[in-house]
C-alpha cells in the first residue's frame, strides 16, 4: 500500500483523539503545570506533519512513540534545570489493571531506559507498550498496526507489563 498524507478532514478528527491521549499522559507523567496537552500535541504534530501515513492507526502509532520522546526529552530537560527531586505518578499499566506507582523524574528516565533494552530483546513487545501505554490504543488497533492478531498483542502487553516491572523494581 502506498503511503498517502492523511486528509484534512481525518487530522480534524485525530487532533481531538490525540490532545485527549496527551492530557491523559500528562496527567500521569509531567509534574504539575510543566508541560500542557497543547504544547505536547503541538510538538509531537510538528515531528509528524511532514510525513505520509499509511492508515490512522499507522499515524496512531508512530504518533505514540514521538510522544513518548517528547515525554522524555520534557524530563530531560527538566532534570538539566536542575529541577529534579518533583515525584509524579506514572503507571506502566496505560489502564486501571495496575495500581499507579509514583515515579521521580530521574525514574520517568529508567522506565524509559527499560522499554529501550525491552525493545533490544523483543521490539515487537516494546511498539505494543508504546502504542498501548504512549498512544492510548486499544488492543484491535495496535494488532492492526503491527498486523498481529488482538489476541497476540494482549499476550505481548501481559508479558511487556511483567517485563517492565521486573526490570524497574529489581
Amino acid at each position: 500500500m502506498a503511503s498517502e498524507a492523511i486528509p484534512q478532514a481525518d487530522m480534524e478528527r485525530i487532533y481531538p483523539e490525540l490532545r485527549r491521549v496527551a492530557a491523559f499522559h500528562l496527567k500521569r507523567h509531567a509534574p504539575q503545570g510543566s508541560l500542557q496537552p497543547t504544547a505536547l500535541i503541538n510538538e509531537t504534530w510538528l515531528r509528524l506533519a511532514r510525513h505520509p501515513w499509511k492508515s490512522r492507526s499507522h499515524f496512531m502509532a508512530v504518533a505514540s512513540t514521538t510522544m513518548r520522546n517528547v515525554l522524555v526529552d520534557h524530563v530531560r530537560a527538566r532534570l538539566a534545570e536542575k529541577r529534579g527531586g518533583e515525584w509524579i505518578r506514572l503507571s506502566i499499566d496505560g489502564g486501571s489493571e495496575l495500581e499507579c506507582m509514583s515515579f521521580s523524574l530521574a525514574q520517568v528516565l529508567d522506565v524509559h531506559n527499560a522499554l529501550q533494552r525491552l525493545s533490544q530483546l523483543d521490539a515487537r513487545k516494546a511498539r505494543v507498550v508504546e502504542m498501548r501505554f504512549f498512544g492510548g490504543m486499544d488492543f484491535d488497533e495496535i494488532a492492526e498496526a503491527l498486523k498481529i492478531s488482538s489476541v497476540t498483542a494482549k499476550r505481548d502487553w501481559q508479558f511487556s507489563r511483567a517485563w517492565l516491572y521486573d526490570s524497574l523494581t529489581s
